[in-house]
């Protein structure tokens, strides 16, 4: 599937007609699956469904009309940043409107490999939170969004990273402790 997703980006770069459309369906199953298992863990929360999330995030990248990419780390991480992008966004709504009452926080980045989403006003949190790790981890948030938002495994990471699955691990690592340091440290504010 790896050279397949690569000759499909290809296509797109290289402007062929229909590419962009051939790529989606090339990938659709993939990514709705794992907004299916980004968006199955809200427990009867009021949330996105995953082809809403799968096909909100392909308009951000274009829809059809995209110009392409450099390669699948690329498209990936694209599709990750649509995804996160959709959700924050879903959140700000949710947090804005009137309806309901302060939630319980329940926020956390654990092991395994899918990764539990944070209430809308953690969600908004951890944004901030992500934003101004970027500044200096710029790495170590990209597999935070790959892993969190796109929910791919430690192997996948690597794999489209180009990085060891060790040092994946220990990005993530970091990551998550520099995430609950800051975090915790705003919420003590």
């Amino acid at each position: 599937m790896t050279n397949s997703i690569t000759q499909y980006l290809e296509a797109v770069r290289r402007g062929e007609p229909g590419a962009s459309q051939a790529l989606l369906e090339k990938v659709y199953d993939s990514l709705r699956q794992i907004a299916a298992n980004r968006l199955g863990r809200e427990h009867g929360r009021e949330v996105l469904q995953p082809t809403e999330l799968v096909h909100e995030a392909w308009l951000r990248l274009g829809g059809n009309e995209v110009t392409g990419w450099e390669n699948r780390f690329h498209f990936f991480s694209a599709a990750a940043e649509a995804m996160r992008r959709t959700l924050i966004d879903n959140a700000r709504r949710k947090q804005s409107s009137k309806r309901g009452g302060a939630q319980s926080k329940q926020y956390v980045l654990s092991d395994d490999d899918l990764v539990t989403l944070p209430l809308a006003d953690e969600l908004l949190d951890l944004d901030d939170a992500l934003l101004d790790m970027e500044k200096t981890y710029p790495i170590h948030v990209q597999v935070v969004k790959l892993k969190f938002y796109a929910g791919m495994t430690m192997a996948e990471i690597a794999e489209v990273t180009n990085v060891s699955v060790a040092t994946t691990e220990r990005y993530w690592v970091f990551a998550k402790t520099w995430l609950h340091h800051r975090m915790s440290s705003t919420e003590d504010a």
